[in-house]
């Protein structure tokens, strides 16, 4: 069994994880993306969520089945391990929306309700550890130096990528590209997390008319929370992608190899490290939506004139009328862009195009 189908499985089993709460992670006020009444929720509802939970799994199963079966193939088509795992997220997205129109029909109807906006400013500085930012600086460009050093050193065939234990499998030809990529993807990274946080300091917030101090200062919580969970991401990104970009030196010079093996274990500690972050933002998360509740009433407001422009069961928000680029996710915890706001599709572009166009072109040599 290859390192790529026990990562492709992980990859998919976190789908099927988020899948599978995100309907009730705000539990009566957007299920599904539809607020229901408590009692429709405890009895209707849950007979739906349980439908739903059963086709989502039996077709997770059969999935990973397929991709258990051809990965005994990978010598003959790489693509044929990977095809199968394609098909999660259009399923699962399908599934969601086929029983979210079932919840529509459930949906409370309320009258006419009463709400607030914060006036508060955010500022960059506010939400900024400058002893993180100094280490994020570090960790960034050191490995990026020792490739600046060694380059005359290395062998016209260089590694670029480790197996689990931090030994080679995969090789290339020397040139700048192919040695300064990974570093390029590192500083790309770091550029665009700081993008992403500046963004997220104007993201729009509904306040109810009631208790709107305490739910307020609840969501300006979560927020700094969440921004707090991303400068945390950042720096451990470094040490794995920095350990990584430095690796290519370590792992193709033979007197620095002693060092591929602290390498490892960074990236191994690094990967713990984010994990354990990831839960606790989870559980973070979790609690603070519980204060909500109960000093609030409810974990999620929204005008009617926003309400009409989620799509998909709120997985999608469009409103070409709202300034906002971010807004408060309607399913889940977090945020989400507004795509109809047209620097969205900047964003989007940067995300994706960014990183084929510094790997894609890697070439492999044996």
């Amino acid at each position: 069994m290859s390192n790529t189908f026990f990562l492709l499985f992980s990859v998919d089993l976190l789908l099927l994880f988020c899948f599978m709460f995100m309907p009730v992670i705000r539990g009566a006020d957007a299920f599904f993306g539809v607020r229901v009444s408590a009692e429709t929720y405890r009895n209707e509802g849950r007979r739906i969520l349980h439908r739903y939970w059963f086709w989502l799994a039996l077709t997770f199963i059969e999935i990973e089945a397929i991709g258990f079966i051809v990965s005994f193939y990978r010598g003959r088509t790489e693509f044929a391990e990977v095809a199968p795992r394609l098909l999660v997220l259009p399923v699962a997205m399908l599934f969601y929306v086929i029983f979210y129109k079932q919840a529509k029909r459930l949906e409370l109807v309320e009258g006419d309700e009463r709400f607030a906006s914060s006036l508060r400013t955010r500022h960059l500085r506010d939400y900024t550890n400058l002893a993180l930012e100094g280490a994020v600086v570090a960790l960034t460009i050191t490995p990026i130096l020792v490739l600046v050093y060694y380059y005359p050193q290395l062998p016209e065939r260089i590694p670029t990528h480790w197996n689990w234990r931090g030994l080679p499998d995969q090789w290339t030809r020397k040139s700048y590209f192919s040695v300064f990529s990974l570093a390029g993807v590192l500083v790309y990274m770091q550029g665009l997390m700081l993008f992403v946080k500046h963004g997220l300091l104007g993201v729009k917030m509904t306040l109810p008319a009631e208790h709107t101090e305490e739910y307020l200062s609840l969501k300006e919580e979560m927020l700094g929370m969440t921004i707090k969970f991303l400068d945390w991401t950042r720096l451990v990104l470094c040490i794995m992608l920095g350990s990584v970009t430095a690796n290519i030196a370590f792992s193709a010079i033979d007197y620095l190899r002693f060092l591929s093996k602290i390498v490892t274990i960074a990236v191994w500690a690094s990967t713990a490290l984010l994990l354990a972050a990831v839960a606790f933002a989870i559980y973070s998360f979790y609690k603070a939506d519980r204060r909500l509740r109960e000093e609030v009433g409810r974990v999620y407001v929204q005008r009617h004139r926003d309400a009409k422009h989620w799509y998909l069961g709120g997985l999608i928000y469009y409103n070409p009328e709202d300034p906002a680029l971010w807004v408060e996710k309607l399913v889940g915890w977090g945020y989400t862009f507004n795509m109809g706001n047209k620097w969205v599709y900047i964003y989007l572009v940067i995300m994706i195009a960014v990183p084929l166009l510094l790997i894609l072109p890697l070439e492999r040599v044996g």
